[in-house]
């Protein structure tokens, strides 16, 4: 018989949580992009002498909030994985779930935590090859280099 693991009411918390606060996050984002776009605007070519320097950071920050996330999300996969890969059961003992869960055991599951571990590594390229494309539209705008 295959066991379940059942699920965590405290965990179902946390999920609703997140959705809730990051909602209201990316809400409150878009709209502060929406109402800061002229001031924003303004600064940016107010002193004609310190455009390029001012658009290449603005490039550069908006290449570390893009890839934040995903390095983040990549940590957390490949830490999950290896838990995975030592216990060789998932989910892994101490994991709570959200609704019940067949547990998986054996080659099954050691295989599920290196697919977890190869998604990880892709994440973690992608966000290298991310701010690559940025460095390189930065190199681009000419003017005084914003890291050398």
């Amino acid at each position: 018989m295959n066991e379940i693991q059942k699920a965590d009411p405290e965990a179902r918390r946390r999920v609703v949580l997140v959705i809730v606060f990051g909602t209201a996050a990316g809400a409150l984002l878009i709209a502060g992009f929406g109402y800061f776009r002229d001031v924003f605007h303004g600064w940016l070519t107010s002193d004609p002498a310190e455009t390029a320097f001012r658009a290449r950071l603005a490039i550069g920050v908006a290449a570390a909030l893009l890839a934040a996330p995903l390095v983040g999300c990549a940590a957390y996969l490949w830490l999950l994985g290896a838990k995975v890969l030592r216990a060789q059961r998932f989910p892994p003992p101490g994991l709570g779930v959200v609704r019940d869960t067949p547990v998986v055991a054996g080659t099954a599951a050691v295989t599920r935590g290196h697919v977890m571990q190869v998604v990880a590594v892709c994440l973690g390229v992608s966000a290298a090859v991310l701010c690559l494309f940025f460095w390189r539209l930065i190199g681009t705008l000419g003017g005084t280099a914003l890291i050398e």
